[in-house]
């Protein structure tokens, strides 16, 4: 009876130092400050000059008083997975025209407000930007239909930044009539 006692204890500590080791890297995002199965995210490139009138249309809801667009030019995926952009809203009626440099987590769901631009003020950066969640009901309700359209794939990066334009061009193409 001992050593049966003693293959289940070496059996029982062999399946606890298993599952300690699947859930690592998890423990080690959260005690590095890195996303669960991601990288620390790299220190914040400069906001890149857009043109508001190259913008790639993103589909909102048929209601929405808003037209929103991201400029190709300045899509960036680095090595930390986070896809940055700069995506620029204009009121239907033409008179209000905004843009803000953000990025997303596809491995998270969450986007980051890293500075906004008015065409009066030019760009004034966001004093702490925080992470929050793309179904969050406050400012990053845009951001989720830009995810959707092609800045993610899954619960990850669309692919390069060639590649996040093509799928940003092809979901238009999906939802012509």
């Amino acid at each position: 009876m001992r050593r049966a006692d003693t293959e289940f204890s070496f059996a029982g500590r062999a399946l606890c130092l298993a599952a300690a080791l699947a859930c690592a890297p998890a423990f080690a995002g959260i005690l590095t400050g890195a996303p669960e199965g991601g990288y620390p995210e790299l220190p914040t490139p400069p906001v890149p000059a857009f043109d508001a009138n190259k913008t790639i249309a993103i589909a909102l809801r048929p209601d929405s008083n808003i037209a929103m667009g991201i400029d190709p030019a300045t899509i960036t995926v680095e090595s930390d997975g986070i896809v940055r952009y700069v995506s620029v809203a204009r009121s239907t009626t033409g008179n209000a025209v905004t843009a803000t440099y953000e990025g997303i987590r596809c491995t998270t769901a969450e986007v980051k407000l890293y500075a906004r631009h008015s065409i009066d003020g030019g760009w004034r950066p966001v004093a702490e930007p925080k992470w929050q969640s793309l179904y969050d009901a406050g400012p990053a309700r845009y951001s989720l239909p830009i995810a959707k359209a092609g800045i993610c794939r899954d619960a990850s990066a669309g692919g390069s930044a060639p590649q996040i334009v093509l799928n940003l061009r092809s979901d238009l193409l999906r939802l012509a009539p």
